[in-house]
């Protein structure tokens, strides 16, 4: 697996997500802009705090978006020996990628699931090798395969 290929994907699909963001939050500002001295009524004043609740939330995520690219960037995406952060594992035929926010997709004909070392499948899933196995949630899960 070229790790490398993949983790260029993975920051070009969340700058692409970054850029939808921030352009959909200058779209909005600017259609959705309403002047304080235009604010003649209860409903105006309504539709400037809902504008600025929208506005904040977008900022959150693209302030979010921003850290996950950063997150990406630094992760060391070497090949490992272990499931430890920047490894990805063919787990019972779902390749999952450890150390990124949680996401799914599927990238030439595989499926990925990217998880936080805080998820509580990564708990059980940590410091495995190759052929070990364990239990989650009452399923047998087998580690194929680490890259």
């Amino acid at each position: 697996m070229d790790k490398i290929t993949l983790k260029a994907k993975l920051i070009k699909a969340h700058q692409e997500t970054l850029q939808r963001l921030k352009d959909e939050y200058a779209s909005y500002q600017s259609d959705g802009d309403l002047n304080l001295e235009d604010v003649r009524d209860a409903d105006d004043n309504s539709h400037r705090e809902q504008t600025e609740e929208f506005l904040q939330a977008m900022e959150r995520q693209i302030h979010q978006r921003e850290n996950e690219i950063k997150q990406l960037r630094d992760l060391d995406f070497s090949s490992k020996d272990a499931v430890t952060k920047g490894a990805v594992a063919l787990v019972n035929g779902d390749y999952y990628i450890i150390g990124i926010p949680a996401c799914q997709f599927d990238l030439d004909g595989k499926h990925f699931v990217a998880m936080s070392p805080e998820a509580p499948f990564y708990r059980k899933l940590m410091d495995r090798k190759e052929n070990d196995s364990f239990v989650f949630n009452d399923k047998m899960y087998t580690v194929e395969s680490i890259f």
